[in-house]
């Protein structure tokens, strides 16, 4: 909780103009209960606008001092929903925590990169996204960066296609089902095209030569034999 109150206050924008402008209206408001005649009123009221102008800052100086900057990582899906299990690496190289929300990496001042800058990649390998972000460590000590995921498309679909009877068959047609590209089977049957998917995500191949077709459901980034006969 004080950790909490501490990364609140911390993110107060311009805390030193804060701070003069509550004193300015502690000031006022002191002057004004002279003038009504209410000293006591006044100098309590004065006194809780000059806690509230300080505070902020002196957090912010407390915070500054120290150094350390305390970054929140957020994983964020194509549709918005946040993830919570995730492969997490950072170009810092320190120890990614798991917290509410989603993870935090803690940059000392002595390990603060010459640039300012820490880099995320983050995969989700059940739902097959990934995603990247780089942030740059300014004033803010406690920062956030959020990653958008997006899915994995680097994938290849590589294999042979064989008739009945094994034999490599060549000037096949083969293509992923949903995409317009298509190749055509080399003289031992070989082919390899874009899986639009991520490795080991299931994807239709489609085959086909003089009328006859076949398809076959098939693990992106894996070989696999295409048996093209037909009924």
């Amino acid at each position: 909780m004080p950790e909490q109150a501490l990364k609140i206050v911390g993110h107060v924008p311009y805390s030193g103009a804060v701070a003069i402008i509550f004193l300015i209206f502690a000031v006022i408001v002191f002057a004004l209960a002279l003038r009504a005649k209410h000293p006591i009123v006044g100098s309590v009221a004065a006194l809780l606008l000059i806690v509230l102008g300080v505070v902020p800052f002196a957090v912010n100086h407390a915070v500054q001092s120290r150094g350390v900057y305390h970054i929140q990582v957020l994983l964020v899906r194509p549709d918005g929903s946040p993830v919570y299990y995730a492969q997490l690496k950072s170009s810092h190289g320190g120890d990614l925590k798991i917290c509410e929300g989603g993870w935090r990496l803690d940059v000392p001042p002595q390990t603060r990169p010459a640039d300012g800058k820490v880099s995320f990649s983050a995969t989700v390998k059940d739902e097959f996204l990934k995603g990247a972000s780089t942030l740059t460590l300014a004033n803010d000590y406690y920062p956030t960066v959020t990653i958008p995921l997006v899915a994995e498309t680097s994938a290849k679909i590589r294999g042979v296609v064989v008739d009945e009877k094994m034999v490599a068959v060549s000037g096949a047609t083969v293509s992923v089902a949903g995409y317009p590209e298509a190749t055509i089977t080399d003289g031992k049957g070989n082919f390899i095209l874009p899986a639009h998917a991520g490795n080991g995500q299931m994807v239709e191949v489609h085959a086909e030569k003089g009328g006859v077709m076949t398809h076959l459901n098939a693990p992106a980034g894996k070989v696999v034999g295409v048996i093209l006969a037909s009924d």
